[in-house]
């Protein structure tokens, strides 16, 4: 018979404390993914979290979560209305004040904190408060989804960038999506700039953005010794989840020179296949049959 085992109890102090122990000192930009469940039993759950993070960047720092909404679906709607020369009306409207976020309980509380702005790309959408928010926010929805000029990329490129990863490793890192977009790897995006209804504070409004393709298997942490190495890795561990902390523009500048070396560093050998058998075949909106 199996013995369950007792969850830790982990308060905010406990995750201050750990966060200091990676680095944070006050100032920063951090961009950051979290898995509550992850922790143990959190003290008053996902605020607790955010507000442990919000005291570890005090006063002057700002704080970024993923808003992500893409889906498989959403994507081929939009790129197929893209190729067809029109406006998919029919796929439910982005609403930055009213789409929830599937990227964690702790995410989806962080949007709703007052204060808190959020970018209106229609996929992979970004909350942020702090000083530097609303220059991190402003027009994601015409830039593309993670790459250059999104909340994502500028985010590496400043000296007191930081990916925080809590109880998810770099599966969940989505800036080396961007940095994917970055390096021109043609398995990143679908080419077409899709023109994508939204709903904003402003009213109706249009995104122009490229979006993601989907199927292609990475294994995001292939990278993560060489980033540990070089200093641009610290890990901890916060009651029971492990935590990473990057900085953000020396992440950038490992990752890019792989990518440079070789563009399937990030790619595992099922995802190879699969983008094989999608150029193929022509069809790069459905997920690809690569048993056969």
């Amino acid at each position: 018979m199996q013995v369950a085992m007792e969850q830790p109890k982990v308060t905010r102090r406990d995750i201050v404390q750990g966060l200091r122990r990676l680095g944070l000192a006050g100032g920063e930009v951090v961009l950051a993914h979290s898995s509550l469940s992850r922790f143990g039993h959190v003290e008053d759950g996902a605020v607790t979290v955010i507000d442990a993070l919000r005291e570890a960047i005090a006063p002057s720092g700002t704080l970024l979560m993923s808003a992500l909404t893409i889906t498989p679906e959403f994507v081929a709607a939009h790129v197929r209305a893209a190729r067809e020369g029109r406006i998919d009306r029919q796929w439910p409207v982005f609403d930055a004040g009213a789409t929830a976020t599937w990227a964690g309980r702790i995410a989806e509380t962080f949007r709703h904190i007052p204060g808190v702005g959020r970018s209106w790309h229609p996929s992979h959408s970004v909350t942020a408060l702090g000083p530097m928010a609303d220059r991190l926010l402003a027009d994601h929805h015409l830039r593309p989804a993670c790459g250059p000029g999104s909340p994502y990329e500028q985010v590496s490129r400043l000296d007191e960038g930081r990916i925080l990863l809590m109880g998810v490793s770099h599966d969940s890192n989505t800036t080396l999506h961007g940095l994917e977009e970055l390096a021109g790897l043609e398995y990143a995006v679908h080419p077409e700039t899709c023109r994508i209804p939204i709903r904003t504070p402003r009213g109706e409004d249009l995104a122009v953005t490229r979006l993601h393709v989907y199927f292609i298997e990475r294994e995001l942490g292939r990278l993560e010794s060489r980033y540990i190495s070089t200093g641009a890795e610290m890990v901890t561990r916060i009651g029971a989840a492990p935590v990473r902390l990057c900085h953000a523009r020396a992440m950038r500048e490992v990752t890019l020179e792989a990518l440079a070396r070789d563009p399937w560093t990030l790619v595992t050998p099922r995802g190879r296949r699969a983008w094989a058998k999608m150029k193929a075949t022509g069809n790069f909106l459905e997920p690809p049959n690569i048993d056969e």
